[in-house]
């Protein structure tokens, strides 16, 4: 079988692009960066604006029209990149902003499929999720029959929605445990960058990155919560499978202490160190010490 070489250019061959499915772009684009240091290891950093490098020189970063020294910077000082080359890797950089934890699995699922073409004796996946419930009910997850679900359990109990919310992050760590394992060079590795951990008992020990990113950056700690204000708007979709009024009380309730946590992450969020000037992303500063903490306690 013939081996594929990697490069910038022959990316969209293999990845799906960007569009307005998924994004506020109306067009298609390929954000995804690839470094090549002739290595028989690969990196592969999946997630969302985090990974991608939002805010990481205090301006604004778009994909769509990038400067060149803009790039440069963005490329130079990410996570991923000081990490690959570090332990002399390639890299591939797979995130981009405002997208969500499904997402991140389809990306996993498109590299596994390109697995055999590849001409590495190690490739090491390592996806840094966002929050639980991010394009939930949208294209994303139209496999799943949310109706079905609804209507075979009675959800009168407030356990009985944290239970469906944290099956949303199990399923999604279930398929990337599966499309993972199934390949002997593939390494995964899955931690979060401004939430806790959500789900990951379906994972083993050594797939697990312990410290979520934000924690490096912030004294507060979130005490479970996996939630922020942009999943919200999705989660509150879960109202229009509701039958009856006593599973919309519930629900409401349920709601109103996911809404309450949003607030609170925001609050942790605004007051981080080495945080962009949007407040919502790391400088480079926020992305070396990640890079630093992965590379002195993980890797």
């Amino acid at each position: 079988m013939k081996k594929i070489i990697l490069d910038q250019n022959n990316l969209k061959g293999f990845f799906s692009p960007v569009g307005p499915l998924h994004s506020h772009h109306e067009g298609h684009i390929w954000p995804y960066d690839y470094v090549d240091r002739g290595s028989d290891k690969l990196l592969v950093t999946i997630g969302d604006s985090w990974t991608w490098g939002s805010g990481i020189d205090n301006s604004y970063n778009s994909a769509n029209n990038e400067p060149d020294v803009q790039k440069k910077f963005r490329l130079n000082n990410l996570y991923g990149n000081l990490i690959s080359n570090a332990k002399d890797m390639n890299w591939l950089n797979l995130g981009f902003y405002a997208q969500g934890n499904q997402w991140i699995a389809n990306k996993v699922f498109e590299l596994r499929a390109l697995e055999p073409l590849l001409d590495f004796k190690e490739i090491n996946v390592m996806c840094i999720l966002t929050s639980t419930g991010r394009w939930f009910y949208t294209w994303q997850d139209s496999l799943t029959d949310y109706k079905k679900f609804f209507q075979t359990n009675k959800m009168l109990n407030f356990a009985d929605y944290e239970e469906f919310f944290i099956n949303l992050n199990r399923n999604i760590l279930q398929q990337i445990k599966m499309l993972t394992s199934s390949a002997e060079t593939i390494k995964l590795l899955v931690g979060t960058n401004a939430v806790d951990h959500c789900g990951f008992d379906v994972l083993n020990k050594e797939e697990i990155i312990p410290q979520p990113w934000y924690q490096l950056l912030s004294p507060t700690r979130l005490d479970g919560i996996s939630v922020d204000n942009e999943c919200i708007k999705y989660l509150k979709n879960i109202e229009n499978f509701l039958a009856n009024s006593d599973q919309k009380f519930i629900f409401q309730k349920w709601m109103l202490e996911k809404i309450n946590q949003a607030d609170q992450q925001k609050k942790m969020l605004n007051n981080m160190d080495h945080v962009s000037e949007d407040t919502f992303h790391p400088n480079y500063n926020g992305h070396r010490q990640w890079a630093n903490y992965l590379l002195d306690n993980i890797l």
